[in-house]
């Protein structure tokens, strides 16, 4: 082997050691982040005093209708920081600032479950406001989580640009 090969692998070599070292710090990064995220709202005593709130009716499966004619302010406003809560962890999933495998792994019946039982309130509001994107992270988490799951060269391909495929929301009514 001559010198020049000898360097030009050399090179190569530590650039593929580069990448892969930096590649894991980020993605140790991130778990880090999901599990500071994840801590923090189960500490949060405004946080858990609303989800407590709300539990009965997602148990139920359904949303009040006095809260989707915009009756009951308190409860309304219980459902609307805990939608905003994960529609925001759903916005940071979907572009990959949140690591899926471990909130799917520890919190996918929740947000499987607010979805279905907030779909018509969302649905109302999503009217009301004629804005069609109100929530839309989240439906997307439950689509993906329920409906319809990556298949594999869509995971291949979310593997090398590390983090989801951003995808489109569904705009039609329940």
């Amino acid at each position: 082997m001559t010198p020049t090969y000898a360097i030009l692998l050399g090179s190569i070599l530590a650039t593929v050691g580069w990448l892969y070292s930096a590649r894991r710090a980020r993605l140790l990064s991130r778990k880090q982040h999901t599990t500071s995220l994840i801590l923090q709202a189960n500490f949060n005593a405004q946080f858990l005093a609303a989800r407590g709130a709300i539990a009965p009716h997602i148990k139920a499966g359904t949303c009040p209708q006095e809260v989707i004619d915009g009756g009951n302010e308190e409860l309304r406003a219980h459902f609307r920081q805990i939608l905003n809560h994960y529609e925001f962890v759903a916005a940071g999933l979907r572009n990959g600032d949140f690591d899926e495998k471990l909130l799917k792994d520890s919190e996918r019946a929740t947000y499987v479950q607010l979805f279905r039982c907030c779909q018509n309130y969302i649905w109302a509001m999503r009217d009301s406001r004629d804005r069609m994107t109100l929530y839309e992270h989240l439906e997307w988490v439950h689509r993906r989580w329920t409906d319809a799951p990556p298949r594999f060269a869509q995971r291949q391909w979310e593997f090398v640009k590390g983090r989801p495929v951003y995808g489109k929301t569904d705009q039609t009514k329940p």
